[in-house]
């Protein structure tokens, strides 16, 4: 007898993503929905948690039960979006404008010493290509999309491919029109004329940010690279899979020609219906792509198997990278910002409401009417009316008590500080309070900044390990797909641009891929501050210990931008000769070109060929004009006076 206590074990009812060794799926088809079928249940639930998660980034609140909605229409609701300036203040101190690729050779086991040192000599070449393939991509464009779904949704994911786009234009071309006249003279004149040409747009790889709802994995899966294999679903239009099944990309396209909209119930859009009534996948066919490593198989509308083959780009991986700022140990998706403080903000509107209700009380007063006064309409509301009644007491005002208007304000600024905190912000720079720490002292403050960039820094690392892993894989795309030379522009070492040519064996090997997650702005002012530091260090030394300071200068040049620094300094002159007439340092002279000792300096004031008679410009500098007056008992005294002056 079966074991109801497990469930049906029936062949009809039981799913293996990974198929049995002994009943192997009957073909590619069944492997994959077999595959999607096994992971839609645990989907769907975290396809909602996307959906909750973006409501609250959103400022949308919750839908509550029937019984928990009726509430007087009066009452305030107010749901500010605070999480979306938290996400916005996070993207905005983490985007890099211009980030900088640097690419190095990576050695690989057994592999020849020769082949490792020629990899390293290509690696400048390499950071060319890399960040060449970056900009024509517009990586700076898919920075923010990439940021903004991780820190809503707890994950967010990249894909790599290889773009190959042409488009057909009309250019002008030079033509050379002859014409005869009516004397049958021939004249030849330039002109133009328009030609139509084939252009090739792109043909490189290319980065998408993928939608996460879009994105299936095994229940058990910890990564992408462990896991036996992932499903990405797109939507495509009749006329785009046509396109591609002329181009030899797919096939079997015409059995889809009723397949629109048929899968469009297994897709959440709940955000664009709430948001602006549509439909994501409206008129759109389902297609899925069932990749394990280094085999691809896709399926039209769960019907059809337009493609199956190696992959095409020989990464002998999933084409994916997927990333989270705040990983959770063993998960696929890490904690979400907007997961960690969607309570505080809750919790934040409602005491908000409820001080805008307080103080609708206290501002429209409410009026107490005895039962029996007769005409309750005839009391008008305007400044300086007047009520005629018999008895004061027969109308009133109803005390309500002001306190509950302004006891929230300390609340809510606690609440306020709680957020700013947990996105590692600047609670004293918003204005509200921080907690336990003293925000009025030098010290309080800078403990909070240094917390606050840790925690920027911290998460933002991670951004930056994913994209040198797409950095990786578009090295590995373009050493396989480039067969001729490119030519891609440069800047020179005077600033002009220049062309750098790429050839093919440049890019063969493997590469490790590092992003510089500074702007560019701030790493020239870091190279400035180190070269001007290295400056101030040499400089008192410099003549003591006989060093070269324009090096150290040319540094301080090279970190401010300046390539050609030649032109910065003087050429050297030969010093011009010394009173003696002598080059300097000639006939015993020291640097500054004065003779060394006594005798050297009677020499220079008796030189060859002057007879015996006394140097007279010498003398007169030695010892005024009254040496050449003076006795030879006082002249010789003059001149050993003169010689200890000047340092000999």
């Amino acid at each position: 007898m079966a074991d109801t206590r497990r469930g049906s074990t029936s062949d009809d009812r039981t799913v293996d993503p990974l198929g049995d060794p002994d009943r192997p799926f009957p073909d590619e088809l069944s492997k994959v929905i077999s595959a999607i079928d096994s992971c839609e249940a645990f989907h769907t639930s975290w396809e909602t948690k996307i959906e909750a998660r973006y409501r609250a980034y959103r400022g949308i609140a919750e839908q509550r039960t029937q019984v928990q909605t009726q509430t007087q229409d009066w009452r305030s609701k107010l749901t500010t979006p605070y999480l979306l300036q938290v996400v916005e203040g996070m993207i905005a101190t983490m985007l890099d404008p211009q980030p900088k690729w640097d690419v190095k050779a990576k050695p690989l086991a057994g592999e020849p010493l020769e082949e490792i040192h020629a990899r390293q000599s290509s690696s400048a070449v390499a950071s060319s290509a890399l960040q060449w393939a970056m900009d024509e991509d517009k990586f700076h464009y898919k920075q923010r999309p990439f940021m903004q779904q991780d820190l809503i949704v707890g994950a967010t994911l990249a894909k790599t491919v290889w773009a190959y786009e042409t488009k057909d234009s009309t250019i002008l071309v030079p033509v050379t029109m002859e014409v005869t006249d009516d004397w049958g003279l021939r004249k030849q004149y330039k002109s133009v004329e328009e030609q139509s040409r084939m252009r090739i747009i792109r043909d490189g790889p290319s980065m998408i940010v993928r939608d996460m709802r879009d994105f299936f994995w095994p229940e058990g899966a910890k990564d992408i690279p462990s896991a036996p294999w992932v499903i990405d679903r797109s939507w495509e239009t009749w006329e785009t899979l046509k396109s591609k099944e002329r181009a030899g990309l797919y096939k079997n396209v015409d059995l889809l020609k009723n397949a629109r909209n048929d899968q469009a119930g297994n897709d959440l859009s709940g955000r664009e219906q709430m948001l602006w009534s549509q439909e994501r996948n409206k008129d759109l066919i389902e297609i899925l792509e069932y990749w394990e490593n280094g085999h691809c198989i896709t399926v039209g509308g769960r019907a059809v198997v337009l493609s199956s083959k190696e992959d095409p780009l020989r990464l002998k991986s999933k084409p994916f990278v997927m990333c989270s700022a705040m990983p959770d140990a063993f998960q696929m998706v890490g904690v979400s910002v907007i997961e960690s403080l969607a309570q505080i903000q809750e919790y934040l509107w409602t005491i908000q409401n409820q001080r805008i209700d307080a103080l609708r009380l206290l501002t429209n007063v409410i009026t107490t009417i005895r039962s029996d006064v007769d005409d309750p309409d005839a009391f008008e509301w305007y400044p300086g009316a007047q009520w005629m009644v018999e008895d004061p007491g027969q109308v009133g005002q109803l005390q309500i008590d002001p306190t509950a208007a302004s006891i929230t304000l300390e609340a809510e600024a606690l609440l306020k500080g709680d957020l700013q905190n947990m996105m590692g912000g600047l609670p004293m720079a918003g204005g509200v309070n921080s907690g336990s720490i003293d925000q009025t002292t030098a010290t309080g403050m800078s403990i909070i900044t240094s917390i606050a960039q840790k925690l920027i820094q911290s998460r933002k690392q991670h951004y930056s390990w994913a994209y040198s892993q797409v950095g990786e894989m578009f090295l590995g795309m373009m050493g396989q797909m480039l067969r001729e030379e490119r030519h891609i522009p440069q800047i020179g070492r005077g600033g002009e641009e220049q062309l750098l040519t790429i050839r093919p064996l440049d890019l063969q090997g493997e590469f490790d891929v590092n992003v510089n997650v500074m702007d560019e702005s701030a790493l020239k002012q870091e190279k400035v501050s180190e070269a001007m530091a290295m400056l101030n260090v040499v400089v008192p030394i410099a003549q003591i210990a006989n060093i070269n300071l324009q090096p150290f200068v040319e540094g301080v040049l090279k970190a401010n931008g300046v390539q050609n620094t030649e032109q910065y300094f003087n050429k050297p002159q030969p010093p011009p000769p010394n009173v003696m007439g002598q080059p300097p340092g000639g006939g015993g002279a020291n640097g500054a070109g004065t003779p060394q000792g006594i005798q050297g300096i009677q020499d220079a004031l008796k030189p060859p060929g002057s007879g015996g008679q006394t140097n007279a410009v010498l003398a007169a500098q030695m010892g005024g004009n009254n040496g050449l007056t003076a006795s030879p008992e006082q002249f010789a005294k003059q001149q050993i006076t003169a010689a200890q002056q000047l340092g000999g």
